[in-house]
């Protein structure tokens, strides 16, 4: 029989235990597929298998293929569940998915499913209703529908905005939160789009940025009673550091370009270079979130410049609450106190095509940055995010985290997330470029390009997983303040928490992790933290001191990757052992049998270019993995990110019983 899932998500009734049958046999109880743009995740529950050595296989078929093709197989994460994921998927597409549930055991009732997954549409529809125009010029008891007599301000638009309306903003700069009261439909979207470059959502004080009295109090620091609250303050020459008390300010030791305390009426600033804030354009937040979405649907925000918001803690360019199905594009959002985007709940949302930055934080001391108001993300994922947030295609640059992509509890309509961070672009972050941690499962990190930041990836702790890395290129990771002045360990992959939940199943599957930076490993595995295990294939890990540095207790499945260190007295410390070549680990430790340990030989990283050379080793050198790499050319894959004579990226809690967890569910060679 053929089972048809329908998006987004249809549970299948297949079977449960019968009485009396033994438990170490399995049944299959539920399947799932929940499909986004070019990836679908399988989730499988099954009722039995007490000593977990069942199995789930997955294949799939793409509406013009004639047979069914093998896919990654199912990863066990919990006593009933697997999950697998499809990728290098078409958009508006249907894809036959077939699983097999197997155990040595045997299984009762059935055993092999097949059902349809139908991933979602990137053509985004226009709306075409009407129009309503917003100009600085216009006034808010026009009607707003003709161009000739615009209304003033987005939020009036917002307020008469109904399912199916363009808000068409003109060149200008708008001085304003926007509540957006009312929800679009999946036909008739409600859109707020900047009808030209220049269209800014500004949440600084006009008449401080105009130019006011300063008082000079002393050791460089300066006074202005604000008559309002702010917690956010930007300069010309960058952003301000908050401080807690009058006198850090005046140490002023985050440094450059200077600093801020505000004691709930007066704002003191002191500026590094000893300049009066008279002399600088004054960029102070009264406004705390550009456009907020509380419990709608359907919205699209594009080609605006949003900036400067945060009068208090928690400042947000785009602040989509318990929100769905809306997207946040092509817009240039920066010096957030915050987050440039922060997803609170809701599902579906898209986030694609921007450019986020601050500045100043790369350049600040990690003990003032940590746990300050400085400790930002571009984009942010919290609470309990539902299923099928993509993030993707955003240039993202200078903030303390690039990206948060998993919220802190399950969300409320599924089991897994099923988020896709895909094809971003990363540079100068304080700490983590992508920091999947928290409750994320069947989260999919594919095709991201990282350079000069603390650490790449941070998955501490990701549970219950798994978590997807694929062909992601990390370069002159360590490259950063923190790693190199303030005397931090960086790494491609953190895995070190201090919190007692661990990582879920990891896979690193046809990874450049290459650093340039003086004194880094590539892999560092530190503790504390309890961790299961990751899977590495095809990767490349090379630094210029340990190739791998591993003390964390982690259970680890490393082969087929390229291990290289610029240091020729070095190669891997495991748990104490210094290990001086390949043959060592392979004999020590039992991994990499089929490894290699030489210089990668890439064409030109400094200038972005990380295809193997003709000469390098990496060329067809790796293994294939149904489901990851079936595109690949010659003999067999290369390792790392790129293939040779390919374009870049081609293809597209612990309780109890350790066992279930340190243990791989299934053999890839």
């Amino acid at each position: 029989m053929k089972y048809r899932c329908f998006f987004p998500v249809v549970w299948l009734f297949l079977a449960t235990a019968l009485p009396g049958v033994a438990q170490n046999t399995v049944s299959l109880v539920d399947a799932s597929g929940h499909a986004n743009f070019h990836a679908a995740g399988i989730v499988v529950v099954v009722d039995g298998d007490d000593d977990f050595d069942a199995s789930v296989s997955l294949e799939r078929r793409s509406p013009s293929g004639q047979t069914f093709v093998p896919a990654h197989p199912a990863v066990r994460i919990d006593a009933t569940h697997f999950v697998g994921s499809l990728f290098d998927l078409e958009p508006s597409t249907g894809y036959a998915v077939r699983l097999n549930l197997t155990d040595p055991d045997g299984v009762t009732g059935v055993s092999q499913v097949e059902f349809v997954v139908d991933t979602r549409s990137d053509i985004f529809p226009e709306p075409s209703v009407r129009t309503l125009y917003v100009s600085p010029s216009g006034n808010n008891s026009n009607l707003g529908t003709d161009p000739g007599a615009p209304l003033e301000t987005i939020q009036h638009a917002a307020d008469l905005s109904q399912p199916g309306d363009l808000i068409l903003i003109q060149p200008g700069t708008y001085r304003e939160s926007v509540t957006v009261p009312t929800s679009g439909t999946a036909a008739q979207p409600i859109v707020f789009r900047g009808a030209a470059a220049g269209a800014v959502l500004d949440g600084a004080d006009e008449t401080v940025l105009g130019g006011v009295a300063w008082t000079p109090v002393g050791t460089g620091v300066h006074s202005h009673s604000l008559g309002f609250s702010t917690g956010h303050v930007v300069t010309d020459q960058g952003r301000l550091f908050r401080y807690s008390s009058l006198a850090d300010l005046g140490a002023l030791g985050a440094g450059a370009p200077g600093g801020f305390f505000f004691d709930g009426s007066t704002l003191f600033v002191k500026n590094a270079d000893g300049s009066s804030p008279a002399t600088r354009q004054m960029h102070v937040a009264r406004l705390e979130n550009g456009f907020y979405l509380d419990g709608r649907s359907h919205v699209r925000i594009e080609n605006l410049e949003i900036r400067h918001f945060g009068a208090g803690d928690y400042g947000k360019g785009v602040y989509l609450r318990f929100s769905s199905d809306c997207v946040i594009r092509t817009s240039r959002i920066h010096e957030i106190g915050s987050a440039g985007v922060w997803i609170k709940g809701g599902e579906r949302n898209t986030v694609e095509n921007n450019e986020f930055w601050d500045t100043s934080i790369f350049d600040w001391p990690w003990p003032y940055t940590k746990a300050s108001s400085a400790e930002n993300n571009a984009v942010a994922l919290t609470d309990n995010p539902g299923r099928g947030n993509v993030i993707r295609r955003n240039a993202i640059r200078g903030f303390f985290n690039g990206m948060g992509p998993c919220g802190s509890s399950p969300p409320p309509t599924g089991f897994t997330t099923e988020t896709d961070v895909y094809e971003n672009k990363f540079s100068e972050h304080t700490d983590d470029a992508i920091e999947p941690e928290g409750y994320c499962s069947n989260v999919r990190i594919w095709g991201n390009r990282i350079e000069d930041v603390h650490m790449a990836f941070a998955v501490a702790p990701a549970a219950p997983g798994p978590t997807w890395i694929i062909r992601n290129v990390a370069y002159n990771f360590g490259n950063s303040r923190t790693s190199q002045t303030d005397g931090y360990t960086a790494s491609a992959l953190k895995i070190n928490s201090g919190y007692a939940t661990p990582i879920g199943p990891l896979f690193l599957y046809h990874n450049t992790f290459l650093t340039e930076a003086p004194g880094t490993d590539a892999l560092a595995l530190l503790n504390p933290g309890e961790s299961t295990y990751l899977v590495a294939r095809n990767n490349v890990f090379a630094g210029t001191q340990y190739a791998i540095y591993k003390v964390n207790p982690i259970t680890l499945d490393l082969d087929w990757d390229d291990l290289h260190t610029a240091d020729a007295g070095r190669f891997v410390r495991w748990d104490g052992a210094v290990l001086a070549d390949l043959q060592a680990l392979q004999l020590f430790a039992g991994q990499e049998p089929n490894g290699l340990s030489a210089p990668p030989l890439l064409r030109d990283p400094s200038g972005g270019d990380f295809a193997p050379l003709a000469a390098s080793p990496l060329i067809n050198r790796g293994l294939t993995i149904p489901g990851i790499n079936d595109g690949f050319g010659g003999a067999a894959p290369d390792i790392g990110a790129v293939e040779y004579g390919a374009p870049l990226f081609a293809d597209g809690f612990e309780s109890g019983d350790l066992t279930a967890w340190h243990q791989p569910r299934f053999v890839l060679d």
